[in-house]
């Protein structure tokens, strides 16, 4: 089915209508809660630097990094993506698992499964990272054309890694536009929910300006957006997973 936005976004609609109660509960649950969670304990990473991004402000800015690493907010960060992919690796199978199991079965399944999900989705961002920082299409597109990766690793538990990134390119071909327009729609709906939020967060925690509730409240829309984000873009991957040739 080669589709157009429209249709992979309405197929997704429908899939997560159809299943929202256990996507919804394990996307609460694994995605939502441990990102909420690390932006309340951790501090905030160092933003860029404003002024000309030479050598010596980028070296800066590195060691303030590094530092804010090494107080253990980089671990509240790294423990917030590992939950992560547990939640959506589980509601990879949840959905596409040819037993069709329940939630406590594909939580099981994908705690033993864990480590060739964690290669995957090391192996996925490295080049959608790489596109979006250097402009988002780019990183939109290679998202799209791997998007099918972790369904079908999840619907097959003797695929490998590789054959999943190879399957998920295969099974994309000339359906990528259409992947990415409606990645693209879910995308702009997500930044343009979570910039406000994010700029509300810097002045919320600026000297003088400290409000705990408001931050509360502002922390737990921008985990939600972000949630939002991870399990629409899953659930394409998923339509394009059922509807491509294999």
């Amino acid at each position: 089915m080669p589709g157009t936005p429209a249709t992979f976004l309405v197929a997704a609609w429908r899939l997560l209508r159809r299943e929202a109660d256990a996507v919804l509960a394990l996307t609460g649950a694994l995605v939502f809660l441990p990102a909420f969670a690390t932006l309340l304990a951790a501090d905030p990473i160092p933003p860029l630097p404003e002024g000309p991004r030479d050598q010596a402000a980028m070296a800066a800015w590195m060691d303030t990094v590094i530092a804010w690493g090494g107080q253990g907010n980089a671990l509240l960060y790294l423990l917030a993506d590992v939950v992560a992919l547990y939640g959506a690796a589980a509601v990879a199978l949840l959905l596409v698992a040819p037993a069709r199991p329940t939630v406590g079965e594909a939580l099981v399944q994908a705690a033993r499964r864990i480590v060739p999900f964690a290669l995957l989705n090391l192996a996925v961002a490295v080049p959608v990272g790489l596109g979006l920082w250097l402009f988002v299409l780019p990183g939109l597109y290679a998202q799209a054309r791997l998007s099918v990766a972790l369904p079908l690793l999840a619907g097959d538990p003797r695929a490998g890694v590789g054959a999943a990134l190879a399957g998920s390119v295969r099974r994309t071909r000339g359906r990528g536009l259409a992947i990415t327009g409606a990645l693209v729609a879910v995308f702009l709906v997500q930044w343009i929910v979570a910039v406000p939020l994010l700029s509300a967060d810097t002045w919320l925690r600026a000297p003088g300006n400290e409000n705990p509730f408001v931050l509360f409240l502002v922390d737990a829309g921008i985990a939600a957006a972000g949630a939002a984000w991870h399990v629409a873009a899953l659930l394409v991957g998923v339509v394009a997973y059922r509807t491509g040739r294999a």
